[in-house]
Parts: structure tokens; C-alpha cells; sequence
């Protein structure tokens, strides 16, 4: 073993230290539920979340398997009965055991053992390109299926029952030639469910500048050239850690100093683009999937803290964390440092400073990622915020456009929120906007995308052959929320009914802004629990 599979041993052993007092406040939480605590399922999902992306990062996916799978219940809302209790009970012994297993003396830790079945699935128009993403990840051991990329295929695959879902997706897109939605299909197959994958890459030929955070879900964005060199080593990280490898964009002038880092980081199975300047780090910057940045505030062609200001403030750049490098001496400097970035810094020379950069590195990746996951979706519902929503409106109308296809917008009002909120309490009328999210899921079909527009107004982009067909989706929708009311466990359900109002391009408008507004104004036709369309331009 090197001193450098030494020092990471080291950091796993410290987290497994920590991870018993994890247990504990996790139970805490489960016997404030079972107690009726109606802030705990919030704080146990939060606490579920953390285990989720730390477990896989230092290398325990089992942990993270567990952990995700438990907080997605809870995310669901659901009613706190006896069975939904014991699920809980059942998911935090789960997690005491595998960390038994993985403390055990290595002869015992064989029950751990994962099945090597794992999947993979690519979507894009057959071809060159497609056939050799596939010869890569069955290479790597993967069980692969494949389809063109269509909204139909993506549906059927994403009715499979959850075992059979793929843990990677890579989706291959030639460019502008139109024959798939790459915004769509990251989107769609994001979205919270019971079964969620361990990665999804975007091989994009022909496009510039689309950086991966236009895109919400996609973990890396490759090159073709890229996807020949990089994708084995990011499958084969994401299925033994269980999460992406850790991507660190270095920027550090020194070549001796960045040498020493990328061997650490390397050894780590963190992925490391290394550049000497400014100049070199901004396309990178643009066009790179990255989980932070390290960067030394001393550049040769620049003022490493004013690059790291840009960073901090610019989006979609500011949801990578940055760790600064600084020259010990130099007070000044430190202050600065830590008023233009709340991650953290380093003096320099870090040659006898291995365990604290690593441990810097991966809690501070960690963070970026829960900031990157967060920042695409509302909170409470688990749909795009409305930000995302209207870019990916923006996105349908234009992909709608080169291929001659239409788009619709359809607006649900949940009628008599503000009464629910006013006769339960604003605690019943959140529940309700979670639950009416999660019937919208089922109801909505696999080739949509979903967000939150308003506070008391939900959003859904289709594809539709013909403008009734939008009618159609809206009328589906009202019976499934009439058909589900909110379960309250020993108290009397809360019935959901729902306007909505529809706009279609072309047609009604040609933006997303346009379109925005006439699906407003045909739900204010709609009020009462009807269905209204935005008549067509003259």
C-alpha cells in the first residue's frame, strides 16, 4: 500500500468514526415521527441526504444506496402509519449493518459483496458513435441496452420496474441535426423517483459552449474525443464508488506544486484538468463538468482572488466551491481569501499537508454537489424551480421548431389551496403541493418535464402530435388528482382539484415568456376546476 492509498484509508476511517453518531440522530428523528413530530420527516430526509452523497464519495456506496432510497421514501410524504414506520425502522438497521460489515475484519466483509450485474443504457440515433459508447461500457461490465433517443422509447424504459432500471445513462447527441432532445431526456430521467442512477453523461458533438449546468442532471459532458479517453474511467469509478468521480479543475502556475497535487488527487480516484493560467482556465470553465476548483490566488496572468470572486458570483459557476492556495506570509492575503469565498484555503507549501488538502477536497466536492442538485429543483415539490422551467421551455420551443413539432405549456392551478392553508394550517397546505407534485409524476407521462411556476401553480412541457392532445394530457391530469386525495392519516383527506390553462407554439407564442403568460391567462378562464387553451394568433 502507498503512503498516498494510506492517506485516504485514514479519511475513510475518520468518516466510519463519525458515522455511529449519524446512526443516532437518525433514530432520534424516526421516534419524533412515531411521536407525531411533524418537522422530523424533513429533518430525517435532510440527514438521509448527507449519507447519501458523503458515503459514496469516500468510497461506500452500499451507505449511499440505503441512505438515497430511504430519503426518496420520505420525500414521497408519505402517511406515518405502521408499515411506512417500520419501512424507516428497517432502512436505519440496514445502514447499522453495513457499517458493521465494511468496520469488520476483512474475511467477514464478503456479505457485502455487490452484484456484478450493473447496467447501462444509451440513447441516441444509431451509429459510429453509439455503437462505441456501448462497446465502452460493456467493456467496463455493464449489461447494456440501448434505444434512439425518442420520447416514446424513453418512456418505456422508464416504466421498468425499478431492479431493471440502468445505473449510468449516457446519451449521445450529434448536435443540431434535431434527432433528440438531450435537455429533455437528462431532465426527465432526473427527476426524483424510488430508483434514481448513479450517473448521466452527454456525449454532444457539434455544439459550443453548452456547459453542463444548462443541463440539469447530467453529471459530465464529453467530447466524442473525450468519450474514447475519459468514459471507461468514469464508468468504471461511478459503479465501485457508487456516485461520479470527483472532477477538480487545478489552477496553479507552480508545475511542481501541481504535480504533487494531481498525484494526491489521482490516488484519491478524483479526476484532476490542470491548467497554469487564467486565460486557460475560462473555456474550461465555460465547458467542463467540474465538482470545484482549486485554485492558487498567485497567477501569472491574473489575480487568482479576482478569478475567484467571478467564480463565486457568476452562474452557473457559483455552485463549485473553490479552495484557495496562499502564500503563508502574507496576512492580507488570508483576510481577503476569506472574505471573497466561504469554502476555504491553504498556505503554502502543502508538501507535508496531504491529509487536510484531500479532506478539503472531498467535503467541499461533496457540498458543490448537493448545491449543483439543489439548485434546478424546488425544494418542496422535487420539480424544476421555475428558473429551469422556463430555460427549458425556452429550450422545447426552439428543439419544437427545427423539427416541425409542437410544444405546449400547461399551467394547473390547485384550486382552494389558500382555504386549505387557512382551514389546516400552512404545514397541510405544503403537504399538498408535495403530494399533488408526486400524482402529477404518474399522471404526466414519461416524455414531459414538470416544475413548480408559482407558489399555488405547477407547470408541464409536452410534446404533443396535435393541440387537442394537450386538452387530453390536461383532462388526465384533473382525474388523477380527483381520484388521489391527500391521505392524513386518521384524519380526513384533503380533496385536490385542478384548473388548467394550455398554450402552444407555434400557434400562441414563439418564447417562453409569451407562452407563459397566454397559459396564465387561459387558467384565469379556467378558474372552477376547467380547462382552457390560449386561442391561436391571427
Amino acid at each position: 500500500m502507498t503512503d498516498l492509498d494510506e492517506g485516504f484509508r485514514e479519511l475513510q476511517a475518520e468518516y466510519l468514526a463519525e458515522v455511529p453518531k449519524r446512526l443516532a440522530e437518525l433514530r432520534e428523528d424516526f421516534v419524533a415521527i412515531g411521536a407525531g413530530d411533524t418537522k422530523a420527516p424533513d429533518s430525517l430526509a435532510r440527514k438521509f441526504h448527507q449519507l447519501a452523497g458523503s458515503g459514496g464519495s469516500y468510497g461506500f456506496p452500499e451507505i449511499s444506496a440505503v441512505a438515497r432510497e430511504a430519503e426518496q421514501f420520505i420525500r414521497g410524504n408519505p402517511p406515518w402509519n405502521a408499515d411506512n414506520l417500520g419501512y424507516l425502522d428497517g432502512a436505519i438497521e440496514r445502514l447499522g449493518a453495513v457499517v458493521a460489515a465494511v468496520t469488520a475484519p476483512e474475511e467477514t466483509s464478503s456479505a457485502l459483496a455487490i452484484d456484478p450485474a450493473f447496467r447501462g443504457h444509451v440513447a441516441g440515433r444509431p451509429g459510429e458513435l453509439r455503437d462505441a459508447v456501448r462497446d465502452i461500457l460493456t467493456r467496463a461490465g455493464l449489461r447494456v441496452t440501448t434505444d434512439g433517443g425518442s420520447v416514446e422509447e424513453m418512456s418505456r424504459v422508464r416504466d421498468l420496474p425499478p431492479s431493471q432500471w440502468p445505473d449510468v445513462l449516457v446519451i449521445v447527441d450529434h448536435g443540431d441535426d434535431g434527432d433528440i432532445d438531450p435537455f429533455l431526456l437528462a431532465a426527465a430521467w432526473s427527476c426524483p423517483r424510488v430508483a434514481h442512477l448513479q450517473a448521466i453523461v452527454l456525449i454532444q458533438a457539434g455544439s459550443e459552449g453548452a456547459g453542463p449546468d444548462v443541463i440539469p442532471g447530467v453529471d459530465a459532458i464529453l467530447s466524442p474525443e473525450q468519450a474514447r479517453s475519459e468514459l471507461p474511467a468514469y464508468v468504471t469509478t461511478t459503479i465501485r464508488t457508487g456516485s461520479p468521480p470527483i472532477r477538480v479543475l487545478l489552477i496553479e502556475g507552480d508545475l511542481d506544486q501541481a504535480q504533487l497535487m494531481t498525484g494526491w488527487l489521482e490516488a484519491g480516484g478524483i479526476q484532476v484538468v490542470h491548467v497554469g493560467t487564467a486565460a486557460l482556465a475560462h473555456p474550461i470553465l465555460h465547458g467542463e463538468s467540474l465538482d470545484m476548483v482549486v485554485l492558487d490566488v498567485t497567477l501569472p496572468d491574473a489575480d487568482g482572488l479576482a478569478l475567484a470572486r467571478q467564480i463565486e458570483r457568476h452562474h452557473p459557476w457559483s455552485h463549485r466551491p473553490v479552495l484557495l492556495l496562499a502564500e503563508p506570509a502574507d496576512i492580507a492575503q488570508h483576510l481577503e481569501a476569506l472574505r471573497t469565498t466561504g469554502d476555504a484555503f491553504l498556505t503554502k507549501p502543502i508538501a507535508d499537508r496531504q491529509g487536510p488538502f484531500l479532506n478539503l477536497v472531498l467535503t467541499r466536492a461533496e457540498r458543490g454537489r448537493q448545491r449543483r442538485a439543489t439548485a434546478y429543483r424546488d425544494s418542496l415539490t422535487g420539480l424544476l424551480n421555475h428558473a429551469t422551467l422556463m430555460v427549458a421551455l425556452e429550450h422545447a420551443i426552439e428543439h419544437a421548431r427545427r423539427r416541425g413539432t409542437m410544444t405546449a405549456l400547461l399551467i394547473i392551478g390547485l384550486d382552494d389551496l389558500e382555504g386549505v392553508n387557512a382551514r389546516h394550517g400552512h404545514l397541510s397546505g405544503d403537504q399538498v403541493l408535495a403530494h399533488a407534485a408526486t400524482v402529477l409524476r404518474g399522471a404526466a407521462g414519461g416524455g414531459t418535464l414538470l416544475g413548480r411556476v408559482t407558489g399555488t401553480t405547477l407547470g408541464v412541457i409536452s410534446q404533443p402530435e396535435h393541440a387537442d392532445d394537450a386538452g387530453v394530457l390536461a383532462r388526465q391530469i384533473q382525474a388523477a388528482f380527483e381520484t388521489r386525495p391527500l391521505d392524513r392519516s386518521g384524519e380526513e383527506p384533503i380533496r385536490i382539484t385542478a384548473s388548467i390553462g394550455i398554450a402552444c407554439s407555434p400557434g400562441v407564442a414563439d418564447s417562453a415568456p409569451a407562452m407563459l403568460e397566454a397559459a396564465k391567462q387561459a387558467l384565469a378562464r379556467a378558474q372552477g376546476g376547467g380547462v382552457e387553451s390560449a386561442p391561436p394568433t391571427t
